[in-house]
């Protein structure tokens, strides 16, 4: 008896150290050689996360509502836009100096961080924007051997003038070629890595455009499109649906003091951090510049807020409790270089237009073939007076008035009203749109234009007026084409 009772301890004194090695694989290391920078565009050495399939071990599926249920409504409204936001936010960092190639899409080695923070995914063709400051030494890099090509292009147009251009086409390309393969230009290499959700993986970007004075920067996600330059191939190019979710630009105006607001970021490295808060004041001014790129003014109508701000948030959104970007996180005042409960965005009013012009411009440059957007509606092609149509002497006159919406798309979803007969004969006027997310539409064909420029899954915002004048604002996300 006394040895089964031996062995029955035996047994257990095994299971708990079965169970304490399974339960036990989360760790920090904290030698010396983790201790990375801490500081807004530093990067530091991730943590150790135990495997995917002790995790799954250990994982138990329960449904929202059941988790949510002793929940406050101010509680539940913050859990649901960090469901709805969170998988796009984007960690952002770039790299400098010759990298291995990467695989399984990992950070490459062998190069040197130039800086790194959040940003965010406004488009399912893989555009993000972020702060100028984040990828500023990148955008410094690249702009200095563009600016190389370019004197090497400008030289040799000057040569031809002397000598036979095909003896200059040989040497512009020779000196190009023995540039860009020398060891000196690999160390001055600098190329931008985002990750879209935590669970994504790395992926390289190409700067857009920036535009400092707002401490704004719009990346793209590279695909195979983004490879070939060739003018030649732009009718074959298309946009590739990325990873991740995507946000939109909510109104920044209407922001009130004591409002709620959510941020999400990756602070310290550290993947898809929520921080609360509140608005603590509006209209404040904020200089953005750098010291190698002082602003020109200060940005207005900036955004005070308690949501704690540190290290790595920079370029991460600022969220109202609708789940709408309403600023771009930038900076602190602090003195200890961590959150000391002063933060700033800047406001998603003064960004909305320049992104999306930004946007637009560069997928007409790279001549694109989008995933354009479906809206779900007929237009009149003619405008309409007090008369009738085509009376542009009448007192009132409406231009791109909706004849008919689909059933279930997008359009009918957002309570557009398109023209219907009555019984007795008489026309009833619906809707017509007067502008596209701000922008002023006068014609079809403006209408039109502004439609083809927008991507399945994005968020617009549509003017519209009734027959009686009455003005009103919806919101609309846009379907995939039938």
């Amino acid at each position: 008896m006394n040895d089964f009772r031996k062995l029955r301890m035996f047994l257990i004194y095994v299971s708990c150290l079965i169970v304490f090695e399974c339960t036990s694989g989360f760790s920090i290391s904290s030698s010396s050689s983790n201790r990375g920078a801490l500081g807004f565009g530093m990067r530091i050495n991730h943590l150790h996360a135990p495997s995917r399939s002790i995790s799954k071990l250990n994982s138990v599926a329960v449904p929202i509502s059941e988790l949510e249920k002793d929940l406050t409504p101010s509680e539940r409204s913050i859990t649901s836009v960090v469901r709805k936001c969170g998988s796009a936010v984007a960690y952002v960092e770039s790299v400098s100096g010759p990298t291995n190639t990467r695989k399984n899409g990992t950070l490459p080695s062998g190069g040197r961080s130039l800086g790194s923070g959040s940003g965010f995914q406004l488009s399912t063709d893989g555009y993000v924007c972020t702060n100028y400051h984040v990828i500023e030494r990148a955008y410094t890099i690249q702009q200095a051997l563009s600016n190389f090509n370019t004197i090497v292009d400008q030289i040799a147009g000057n040569a031809t003038l002397l000598f036979p251009e095909t003896i200059v086409n040989s040497i512009q390309s020779n000196l190009k070629d023995a540039f860009a393969n020398s060891d000196e230009l690999q160390q001055l290499s600098a190329t931008v890595y985002v990750r879209i959700n935590s669970d994504t993986q790395y992926k390289q970007c190409r700067i857009v455009n920036v535009m400092p004075d707002l401490d704004l920067a719009v990346l793209k996600i590279q695909d195979d499109s983004d490879d070939n330059n060739d003018d030649d191939s732009k009718s074959s190019k298309t946009t590739t649906t990325t990873e991740g979710g995507i946000v939109s630009f909510g109104c920044s105006s209407n922001l009130l003091v004591g409002q709620s607001v959510v941020a999400i970021g990756n602070p310290f490295g550290l993947d898809k951090t929520v921080t609360t808060g509140v608005v603590s004041a509006v209209n404040r001014e904020f200089r953005a510049g750098t010291a190698r790129t002082p602003a020109n003014a200060p940005i207005r109508n900036c955004i005070q807020t308690d949501a704690a701000i540190n290290p790595g948030n920079s370029g991460g959104p600022l969220l109202n409790l609708k789940g709408e970007v309403v600023g771009i996180n930038t900076a602190i005042i602090t003195t200890s270089g961590s959150n000391a409960g002063i933060g700033f965005a800047v406001p998603a009013d003064q960004l909305k237009p320049v992104v999306e012009e930004i946007i637009r411009a560069d997928r007409v440059a790279k001549g694109f073939k989008k995933d354009r957007g479906y809206l779900g509606i007929s237009v009149l092609k003619q405008t309409i007076g007090d008369g009738g149509e085509g009376d542009k002497s009448a007192t009132r006159v409406y231009c791109n008035v909706i004849t008919s919406v689909d059933p279930g798309s997008p359009a009918e979803q957002a309570g557009l009203m398109p023209i219907k007969v009555r019984p007795n004969g008489t026309v009833e006027y619906g809707d017509c749109i007067l502008a596209v997310s701000g922008k002023e539409v006068s014609s079809l064909q403006e209408l039109q234009n502004e439609l083809d420029s927008r991507v399945r899954g994005e968020k617009i915002s549509l003017t519209v007026q009734d027959w009686f004048g009455e003005k009103r604002v919806v919101y609309v996300t846009l379907g995939k084409r039938r």
